[in-house]
């Protein structure tokens, strides 16, 4: 099912010097900028069904992060503000000032840091399961025990399996042979921890900073945020009269999960910031609530 859109956007890949890095990287489409950020132990593939819909109506980058996929390291120790950094410098190569922002799960933390440190950069934040928000749930934190167990026993594509039906997705018909390759692939590549830069919480004290408008989307059915929904969604909705928030009954990966939704719900939400006519909420469950 992946292997199609995979190797076409793969093939679409480019790689730009940024400030200490070099950065892989989609620029599709033309328009208005959406920069994509994505999650822990990933690259531009965690978006491999959201990039095109949005290449459509504007100019989408979408990069792996330093240290990430086929981006190189950076030369200082990896920081939310490095890679920040970063960004910011690939943006500059590619003659982009302000940007909308959609992350996901550590990228959040990335996205965050971005529009605290340069407010003017970035017009709107759309994040997604965010990693650094509190405490996670047991349930997560048994997944990824199981995931590591499956790995030491059966190797790195057995753990991705694990990981993928357990934490990342709740439709197990979407847990395929393709998808765990190109997981494993991208977990191999990864140089960087992000894992303890997460659990140090950074992005409720950053979202509580932040001057754009924020949409919130959360995977009811995600081990990460599951356990908290709405404290999070109310979280998010009073600090601004801008900001909004979204459930969806889906799991940690939902832009790839629930893409239809997703790709919708966040052209509404980007609409919106833009000043355009907002499009019809969608009949699905979940819009702004």
């Amino acid at each position: 099912m992946i292997d199609t859109p995979y190797a076409r956007l793969a093939a679409a890949a480019t790689t730009t010097r940024a400030g200490e890095c070099a950065l892989s990287h989609l620029d599709l489409g033309a328009g208005e900028p959406l920069l994509l950020i994505h999650g822990g132990h990933g690259g531009w593939y965690h978006w491999m069904r959201n990039v095109e819909a949005f290449a459509a109506h504007a100019r989408v980058i979408a990069p792996d992060l330093p240290g990430f996929g086929r981006s190189t390291t950076p030369q200082r120790e990896f920081s939310l503000a490095v890679a920040a950094d970063e960004l910011f410098a690939l943006l500059d190569r590619l003659g982009i000032g302000e940007t909308d922002i959609a992350a996901f799960s550590f990228g959040a933390c990335v996205a965050a840091q971005m529009a605290v440190q340069s407010p003017q950069r970035v017009r709107s934040l759309a994040i997604v399961n965010p990693a650094g928000m509190g405490p996670v749930s047991a349930r997560l934190a048994d997944g990824q025990a199981s995931a590591s167990r499956a790995a030491k026993a059966e190797g790195l594509v057995a753990g991705v399996r694990v990981s993928l039906a357990q934490i990342m997705l709740s439709d197990a018909a979407l847990v395929t042979p393709g998808l765990c390759r190109v997981v494993a692939d991208h977990v191999r590549a990864t140089r960087v921890l992000t894992r303890p830069i997460a659990r140090s919480n950074p992005t409720r004290g950053l979202l509580e900073r932040v001057r754009a408008p924020v949409w919130l989307a959360l995977g009811s059915r995600d081990p990460h945020q599951a356990h908290e929904l709405e404290a999070r969604a109310s979280f998010i909705e009073a600090l601004s009269t801008r900001h909004a928030a979204a459930l969806y009954p889906a799991a940690h990966w939902l832009p790839f999960e629930a893409a239809g939704w997703f790709n919708e719900n966040l052209g509404a939400f980007l609409t919106r910031v833009r000043g355009g006519r907002l499009a019809p909420p969608s009949n699905e469950p979940g819009f702004f609530r």
